[in-house]
């Protein structure tokens, strides 16, 4: 598989309100032929040379501009093999059954559907109480959710899935929708699958979060594959938009282990991450995991109208 995709920047309008009058707000030069598949792992450490990110003047979306083409896009999480990933497997398991605890609060058994579901870890946990169905464009993620986990996935994107209209009870993106070359779409989309009053889960990286405003051109959020930047008003307003309410608006955390949490450093002042992990062997605390919640994701619940 080749390292790298051969990237021809496109300019794009705002997808919250279609404007095309922006200011730029961090830039950090990505070049044709810059980006490699593994920038678009999960597990990826790299959040340098993620491009141009520019704010809306009408609305205050932040967004890459310019940006691969979609189909560059597909094409390359089509071909990751995120190995790493899997080595988190019971953090990732134990992320879910809190996802599933905030989701329950609104609906507790039906069809389930989760866009972009990877390896499957959070269906397998949901399929304890409702009928678990994934989407996902890596080939490699499809096969483990498929064999290893016996889960009915289907390799592409939500555009080609062919489901009923108000068909789910749930529909989830989690760590997706940032993702996306046309989140509106997709929300418009699954406003479609959902039934009456079901129930929209979604997570993504807050652009308005402390840790945002200090880090700048260092936070996490920034990288290569992210191409939306969401604060709370942006996200409910897109919501809203097409036709959902939202009903739990809150930061999001994680558990991982301690070694995990510390390996997301690397993009920081070396005497950061030295410092950090010196600290964890010293406790001897690599595998443990720790639950952090560092206010710069954010967790909705929306209910479709």
């Amino acid at each position: 598989m080749p390292s790298s995709t051969s990237t021809q920047l496109e300019l794009v309008a705002c997808n919250l309100c279609g404007g095309s009058d922006f200011t730029v707000r961090y830039n950090s030069p990505l070049r044709v032929g810059d980006q490699e598949v593994g920038d678009f792992m999960a597990s990826t450490d790299r959040f340098d040379r993620y491009g141009r990110i520019v704010r809306c003047r009408r609305c205050g979306l932040v967004y890459a501009n310019p940006r691969p083409s979609r189909r560059q896009i597909s094409d390359a999480y089509a071909r990751v093999a995120d190995h790493d990933y899997a080595e988190e497997s019971s953090s990732r398991s134990i992320n879910a059954h809190l996802s599933l605890h905030a989701i329950r609060r609104f609906v507790d058994r039906g069809r389930l559907l989760d866009v972009g579901c990877a390896t499957g870890y959070f269906l397998n946990a949901a399929r304890i109480s409702f009928e678990p169905h994934g989407v996902e464009l890596s080939r490699w993620a499809v096969e483990h959710a498929r064999t290893v986990l016996n889960l009915p996935v289907h390799q592409g994107s939500l555009e080609d899935a062919d489901f009923p209209d108000g068909w789910f009870d749930v529909v989830t993106l989690t760590d997706v929708i940032e993702h996306l070359t046309d989140p509106r779409a997709c929300l418009e989309k699954v406003h479609r699958l959902l039934r009456p009053q079901g129930l929209l889960y979604l997570v993504t990286p807050n652009i308005d979060s402390l840790s945002a405003h200090v880090l700048r051109g260092r936070w996490w959020g920034l990288r290569p594959a992210h191409l939306y930047y969401f604060s709370a008003k942006t996200l409910t307003a897109m919501l809203a938009k097409v036709g959902f309410e939202p009903v739990r608006v809150k930061s999001y955390g994680r558990v991982f282990t301690y070694s995990y949490w510390a390996s997301r450093l690397k993009s920081y002042p070396r005497p950061v991450p030295a410092v950090v992990n010196a600290l964890i062997r010293w406790l001897n605390i690599e595998d443990k995991v720790l639950y952090l919640d560092t206010r710069d994701s954010v967790e909705v619940c929306a209910l479709r109208r």
